[in-house]
């Protein structure tokens, strides 16, 4: 499967500068050449964890061969899906998109574009692979992989009936397909969990409508304006938190420095900063914030949800630090009920969602500006962190 997640992999520069598969031309009418090569290649990339300079000579070499083996056999599908792997290593989404067009009209076939439309979930764009998923008449049967990916776009829109009548339209032949049953049962189970939720969710927003008086924010980021609204009744200090913070200019010019396909956009760290000597993700305001993540009314992570991150628990895997969470937050962009229990949901999105859809990791998030708000004071209650002194507290030198 031809994903984006790909480009998490990498070649080993020590190999590549002595193995005589990158040393020697191939020439272009050679295809059992030119694919042991890519073979060659492909063990490495699933070996390493970074391209670098000598890496990325090596792909763009191939991938200069594939031109000129495609130049000469123009119809060959087979140097064309090698061109996709070698293009996604590279992160060339245009030449993604090039060479899935240049397949689908020489085949036409359902695997295809199924592909095609999983490159486009994999990056975020959801509305994109939800149109490929709709634009055809698929053979369920045969590829129900499209319905699978059909129903996570519409849990990605909070459309938990869509979701649910995409995986109810998977003949039982579908079904059978390794994989596909569990993965059906699996999103049925999760829509349906949702939809119970739903209701009440859309009471609450409903009210805050109708009252007008919930705090009204605009993320400027470099993908876009994105306005969310803030959920002060059930996270009161969390969102005096965002505000105090947004208000005197803290998160201007910090980055997305996660994004997660289909999970998180994340953002807020100080450290993110071009020129900052501290990690990205480990920074925050100078003290921690306690969790309302136990209240009753809370809220959450419906798609589109923002909420506190926090810092994991080393002793507890999957798990986060209690009263962890200062200044970083994220933007869910699909339901997660694995979430609810420890993180604060403070808001939502309420316009600007396709903006998020297509952040990148190191985005700018150049200011966080206030649309509509109470006039009052809004000032976070705080925990020091140890050896952090309190503000306007005065330290005896020695």
């Amino acid at each position: 499967m031809l994903t984006r997640l790909l480009l998490i992999l990498a070649l080993s520069t020590t190999i590549l500068a002595t193995s005589p598969v990158f040393a020697t031309p191939v020439p272009v009418e050679d295809w059992t050449s030119l694919r042991a090569e890519y073979d060659q290649l492909k063990t490495y990339m699933a070996s390493k964890r970074r391209i670098g300079a000598s890496e990325r000579t090596a792909l763009q070499g191939l991938q200069s061969r594939l031109d000129a083996f495609l130049g000469e056999h123009p119809e060959d599908r087979r140097a064309i899906v090698l061109d996709i792997n070698v293009a996604s290593w590279l992160g060339q989404t245009d030449r993604v998109d090039a060479d899935y067009e240049r397949l689908a009209m020489l085949t036409d076939a359902d695997a295809v574009w199924l592909a095609w439309a999983k490159v486009r979930l994999s990056e975020n764009l959801y509305d994109e692979a939800g149109n490929m998923a709709r634009g055809r008449d698929y053979d369920l049967a045969n590829t129900p992989g499209i319905a699978i990916l059909d129903a996570q776009v519409y849990m990605s829109n909070n459309d938990f009936e869509g979701a649910m009548a995409a995986i109810a339209a998977i003949p039982e032949d579908g079904l059978a397909k390794p994989g596909i049953r569990t993965k059906a049962n699996r999103i049925r189970g999760q829509a349906q969990r949702w939809l119970a939720l739903w209701t009440d969710e859309l009471a609450l927003r409903a009210a805050e409508e109708t009252a007008g008086t919930a705090p009204i924010m605009q993320l400027v980021t470099s993908r876009g304006p994105v306005t969310i609204l803030l959920h002060e009744d059930q996270a009161p200090n969390t969102v005096a938190n965002f505000i105090e913070l947004s208000e005197r200019g803290f998160y201007n010019g910090t980055r997305f420095h996660r994004v997660e396909p289909n999970f998180v956009a994340q953002s807020g760290d100080p450290n993110s900063r071009p020129g900052s000597i501290g990690t990205a993700g480990t920074g925050g305001r100078g003290a921690q914030l306690p969790d309302e993540s136990a209240r009753a009314d809370k809220r959450l992570h419906f798609a589109g949800a923002v909420a506190m991150a926090k810092a994991p628990d080393p002793t507890k895997p999957g798990k986060s630090i209690l009263n962890s969470g200062s200044s970083q937050f994220y933007i869910i962009l699909e339901p997660a009920e694995s979430l609810n229990d420890e993180y604060t949901v403070f808001g939502r999105v309420i316009d600007g969602m396709e903006a998020v859809q297509r952040l990148r990791r190191d985005d700018e998030l150049v200011a966080v500006t206030t649309i509509s708000r109470p006039d009052r004071t809004y000032k976070a209650t705080t925990i020091p962190l140890p050896g952090i002194p309190a503000a306007g507290t005065t330290i005896n030198q020695p």
